[in-house]
């Protein structure tokens, strides 16, 4: 996907989770829309860390990170997030969260470096 068309997709959805919050009072939604804005600033998060890394690689340096820590970083901001939202977030739970998110995410990388040592 060349970078306008990243600019272009990701300003949209960052316009649609703006007049999504802008219009709707939560209070009056059911329960299973509540869930909307969180996918939509999921999909800005990381529709913003695509962009970031295009304009890294192309203007800046060669290589690209995979979208594996894009993912991680857009994920765990949501679910801070949604912590908060419930009161529920406290300073142990940051850790918590970090700590899951670094283990898993080393893990993973692990596994995936296995896999390719393998074949």
């Amino acid at each position: 996907m060349s970078l306008r068309r990243r600019i272009i997709t990701d300003i949209m959805i960052w316009i649609c989770l703006l007049m999504f919050m802008g219009v709707s009072m939560p209070s009056r939604l059911p329960v299973v829309v509540l869930i909307l804005p969180f996918a939509l600033l999921f999909a800005g998060c990381y529709g913003l860390w695509g962009v970031l890394q295009e304009i890294r690689v192309r203007y800046f340096a060669g290589s690209k990170p995979s979208n594996r820590l894009g993912i991680t970083i857009s994920l765990s901001a949501v679910l801070l997030l949604i912590l908060q939202s419930l009161g529920q977030l406290a300073l142990r739970d940051v850790i918590t969260v970090i700590a899951i998110v670094c283990i898993g995410y080393l893990y993973v990388a692990r596994l995936t470096v296995v896999k390719r040592g393998d074949g």
